[in-house]
């Protein structure tokens, strides 16, 4: 999962947006051919937690990927896993089989 993901994502038992992340483990990946002209995220940017500013920040943000952690809603306090590089974005009590 990129960081960037986190400016479109809401909580989906209240809608608080944006979310927290903990990351867990991430990995180092190709990232951007060169530093875009202006932010890539709109509302959110996870790397700075804060509202877009630097696109210089976009060229490392895209460089990493998040493989495990968590979503947290500062709102309703709902825990959303990421595993294996998914954000699991289900309601807390949804059967997930």
């Amino acid at each position: 999962m990129r960081r960037r993901l986190l400016d479109l994502l809401a909580c989906p038992s209240c809608h608080h947006f944006p979310l927290k992340l903990v990351v867990e483990t991430e990995e180092e990946v190709e990232g951007l051919p060169s530093i875009p002209e202006k932010p890539l995220c709109e509302k959110w940017c996870a790397y700075a937690e804060s509202k877009p500013k630097d696109p210089a920040l976009c060229f490392e943000c895209m460089k990493k990927d998040i493989i495990s952690g968590k979503l947290i809603c500062e709102n309703c306090g709902a825990e959303y896993m990421i595993e294996a590089g998914v954000p699991r974005m289900l309601k807390p009590g949804v059967d997930k089989s």
